[in-house]
């Protein structure tokens, strides 16, 4: 095969299991790096993500940087770790307010134990247990990746916005 007819293919799916928490975080930047138009998180409360770390935060203002019609959607059962523990998160959810939601699981919904970071449709990181780092990598598999799509934009449906921003630097 030609090297145009290879570049022209789709590309392969891939999936790989993940045992550890930085295998976890090195798999959610990959993703991240690889957003394009829309990236969607659930998640208990993003402590395991660490948003606050450099590399995130880049990875997520330069996401939101590089095109006006980019979205950050996230769906969290509890707020509160992200308001008291990332204050640079934070800052990047003020100065990106257009691009960024956040909202909060009902309290019916907040048994659900599972995470996911997806990212157009095609890529994601599943987070099989809160608890434990169990998780696994997906890229380029949309037919893999739509049912958690699906499932997100549930959850977004049912859940309300929680984060009260001060904007004005007072």
């Amino acid at each position: 095969m030609a090297l145009a007819d290879k570049k022209d293919r789709p590309l392969e799916p891939t999936y790989k299991q993940i045992n550890s928490e930085a295998e976890y975080r090195e798999a959610c930047d990959t993703i991240l790096g690889r957003a394009q138009h829309e990236v969607l998180i659930f998640d208990r409360d993003l402590a395991a993500l660490q948003p606050g770390q450099k590399i995130r935060l880049e990875l997520l203002a330069g996401f939101l940087q590089a095109d006006a019609l980019r979205r950050i959607r996230i769906v969290l059962h509890d707020p509160v770790h992200l308001e008291r523990n990332a204050p640079r998160l934070i800052q990047v959810i003020a100065r990106f307010s257009h691009a960024i939601e956040v909202r909060q699981s009902p309290d019916n919904l907040r048994h659900l134990a599972d995470t996911h970071l997806l990212a157009d449709d095609s890529h994601g990181v599943r987070r099989f247990h809160a608890d434990q780092p169990r998780s696994a990598i997906i890229l380029d598999d949309p037919a893999y990746i739509h049912p958690w799509r699906q499932r997100f934009e549930e959850l977004w449906q049912l859940s309300h916005p929680c984060l009260r921003l001060n904007t004005t630097g007072l």
